[in-house]
This record gives structure tokens, sequence and C-alpha cells, in this order.
């Protein structure tokens, strides 16, 4: 998950360096809505366009936001917190399972026993599931001499129905579903396959992504006649036609395919930290956002790790695993963005916004200008990652933005981190603020829909 800050962090200064950008392509469009502003009397608004936005905005209903106790409405929305709690669940625990499934084969931690147990746990489901439904089936059968596919499991037969074996199979590797399909009301479980539904893409991806053996729990079974069910063995057959070596490699398209992320037809490739070339630098070895010389002594780069609070190089690192719970999607007009799978807290440091360090700007479309995270705050270098980098350099911009970008000294270089600057509620798109410098001289508008199109909140 998250790394949220410590006290040591919020007393550092924070510097919001905007990512600059020249594709018209680029400029942002978002769904997400202010949960709280501050609105002032005396402050005249920017233009008459402001003037009668504001004018026409709605009055907020309140029973709409808490609807009376008991009523339909409030069903509805616990419905639909407790289905969207389940999904994000799903992805949590196909997560986990995957990822103690390979430390386990590693022998890392001595995790064997746990994954021998995740394992189990997965296997006795999906066996009493479909034994619970073989049993009815034969017990109805005997009794009437017919099939008849009513029977005390019916989720499981109307979930295998709707969205197959495969999709059955990989989300009963996960906890929050196996509870979710035996302790859920109606209401809620109804939302819960809906947005199944509507993820199914998604979540086959996402598992894909991270090498899930879905097929392990169903081999045992595709000899087996399962009247009213469909065919078993043709959706073990049948293979995911897409190399995944790198779940950020991949971007879900408005019209439900997959592609790759490309800049000048190259893979925009994953890298884990900045690159430096000294080539790049005229043969000078010292990478610019060090805190210590080739030889051990310290620079004057940085402040006190924000981490331990150290004012010398040291050994931390942001252990943050918010990008394993995120996905490149593709949204309307504004391209490829990022998905957040799970909750983040105000104040979580997501990641590290990283790429290749250069001297000076060679385009201007994904590069963000690293300055130094002291009083004077000199600019160090350009983090240029639109050949390598991570997910960090996909997220869209708003005036109303979810995240910032904040320079900060974390173990041995100073970086530049994305940090959330409030709430973020799982499946919403993730945002920043390129600021103000940056539609200033822009041949186009900001498309956010919070502003005028000139890259400043309204409010």
């Amino acid at each position: 998950m998250a790394h949220s800050r410590n006290s040591a962090s919020q007393k550092s200064k924070t510097v919001n360096t905007p990512k600059t950008t020249s594709k018209k392509t680029t400029s942002r469009k978002t769904t997400s809505r202010k949960t709280t502003s501050r609105k002032t009397t005396n402050k005249k608004p920017a233009n008459k366009k402001a003037v009668n936005k504001a004018a026409k905005r709605p009055k907020v209903d309140i029973n709409k936001i808490f609807p009376p106790w008991g009523s339909e409405e409030a069903l509805n929305q616990t419905a639909e917190k407790h289905a969207t709690d389940i999904i994000m669940a799903v992805y949590h625990d196909i997560n986990a399972y995957c990822r103690i499934e390979k430390l386990a084969a590693e022998n890392i931690h001595n995790l064997q026993e746990m994954f021998s147990n995740l394992r189990a746990s997965t296997e006795v489901f999906v066996e009493r599931e479909i034994g619970n439904y073989m049993n009815c089936v034969e017990s109805f059968k005997a009794e009437r001499g017919e099939f008849q596919p009513v029977t005390p499991n019916s989720r499981f037969l109307e979930f295998v129905t709707a969205l197959g074996w495969k999709m059955f199979a990989i989300c009963a590797h996960a906890e929050a579903f196996r509870r979710g399909i035996k302790e859920a009301n109606d209401r809620t479980w109804g939302l819960v396959v809906q947005k199944i539904q509507e993820n199914s893409l998604s979540i086959q991806l996402y598992a894909h992504s991270r090498s899930l053996k879905w097929r392990d729990t169903l081999w045992v079974y595709q000899a087996y006649t399962m009247p009213g069910l469909p065919d078993m063995k043709t959706e073990i057959e049948t293979y995911m036609q897409w190399k995944v070596d790198h779940p950020h490699h991949t971007v879900i398209t408005l019209d439900g395919k997959l592609k790759e992320p490309l800049y000048d037809g190259e893979l925009q490739q994953h890298i884990n930290e900045s690159i430096y070339d000294p080539k790049e630098w005229h043969g000078n070895k010292q990478d610019p956002t060090l805190r210590h010389m080739p030889n051990g002594s310290s620079t004057d780069i940085g402040r006190a790790c924000v981490m331990c609070g150290s004012a010398v190089s040291c050994d931390c690192r942001l252990t943050s695993r918010a990008g394993e719970l995120v996905e490149l999607r593709e949204y309307p007009e504004t391209g490829t963005g990022v998905r957040v799978l799970t909750k983040f807290k105000r104040g979580d440091i997501l990641d590290i916004f990283v790429g290749e360090l250069l001297p000076g700007c060679v385009e201007d479309v994904y590069p963000l200008t690293q300055c130094d995270d002291n009083p004077k705050g000199r600019m160090l270098c350009t983090v240029a990652p639109h050949q390598f980098g991570n997910w960090t350099r996909f997220i869209n911009h708003s005036c109303r933005p979810s995240t910032e970008f904040t320079t900060r000294t974390i173990g041995n270089r100073v970086v530049c981190t994305v940090e959330a600057i409030r709430d973020i509620m799982p499946f919403e798109e993730l945002t920043v603020g390129y600021g103000d410098k940056y539609w200033r001289h822009r041949d186009y508008e900001c498309l956010c829909g919070h502003c005028d199109g000139s890259g400043t909140d309204l409010e």
C-alpha cells in the first residue's frame, strides 16, 4: 500500500513541480468532484463564463447524500459501498496471492506454509461449490426424473453462467469473493456480479499480468458432466493472446481492447529507479540527485531524509506498493491515464516519478523539472520518462487534482514523489495539477471540466 508521510516529512519544505507537456492530447479531463472548497465573497470571477457557471450551480440535496435510514436510497447506497469494497478487495487478494506464491517459490521469509494454506482455501471453496451444485442436481433428478437448474447455491450457477469458469476460478483466489458469495445480501451480491462483469477485462488482465495459475483449480473437474453450466474444457484450453512482461506495459482502451503504451513507435518501458548516463552529462560521473560523491563524501544536495531524519546519505527506500494497485486505462479526449484499484488516504506517498536524468529538456511531452530539496531550490536535472519510466508518467491533469508532485529527500538522493492531497476512492482516475506556468503559453485549452479552459480552478 501507499507510504504515509511521517512527522519528519511534514516539517520539510515541499516544492511542487508542474509537469511540462506540449501535446494537445495530454490536456486533461476528469469527472471527479472536489469535496470541499473555500468560497469567497469578495473575489470576482475571472470572466463571464465563470459567473454563468457559478450561477447555474445546482443546490445540494442533502437527502441524496444522506438518505433517510431504511429508505430504498439508503439501502442502495449501502449495497453500492459494500459491493465496491468487495471488488476492491478482489484485486488486493489476487495481488497478495501471486506475491506470496512468488516469494514462496524463491524460499523467501519461509512463506511456503502460508501459500499452501491460501491455495488449499481456494481449492476447498471450488470443490464445495461444484460439489453442492452437483448434489442438488442429482437429488432433484432422483425425485423428479429431470434436471432443474434451481439449487440452494444458485449464486454459483448464476455467476458461472453469466461470467464463465475462468472468471469464477480467478475470483475464487480472493477471500473477499469467497466470503461475498456466502455472506452478502442479495442486493449487494447483485451489484458485485454487475461490477465484476463491468471490470471483466480489467480483472482478467490483472490476473494474467501477475501469472495467476487459475487453471490449476479446474483441471480435476474438466471431465465432469455438469448440466446447466458452460463447457469448462473450452475455457481451460483458451489462452489470453497477450504477452505481458510488466503490468504497466498494457493499456485498456475505450473500446475494450488492449494496447501497449508507445512513444515514437517504441514501447514505453517500466523502470524502478531513474537512469543516469554520464554520456548525457559530458562524461560527468556524478549523479546530480545523489547526496554523496563517488568517493563517498557528502554533497550539499538535499535536506534531512524524510524517512529517518538522517542529515547525510542513508539507505532508506520508499516501500510503497501503490503501483501494484493501479492500472493504465484510456480516457475520452485525454488519452492514457491512471485508474486506481484501491483506496488511498490524504498524505500517502504513492511513488517516485522516475525516468532518464538529463541536463536539459530534449522534448516537452513527459519531462518534469527536478529541483533540490533545500531552501535554495536550485534545478538539478530534468526527469524525462518518455522512453523509460514508471506508471506516474501517465497521470493526467486536473484543476482539482487528487495528487501533487513534491520534491523530497529520501535515502541517498533527492526525488520527486507523487503524493495524495485528498482521500482517493477506488476506481477513480488519478490526477495531478500541471501548474499555472504550464497553461500560460499553450495554444489549447484545459478540458478538465473544473475551469474555463485556462487551467485554473473557478472556485
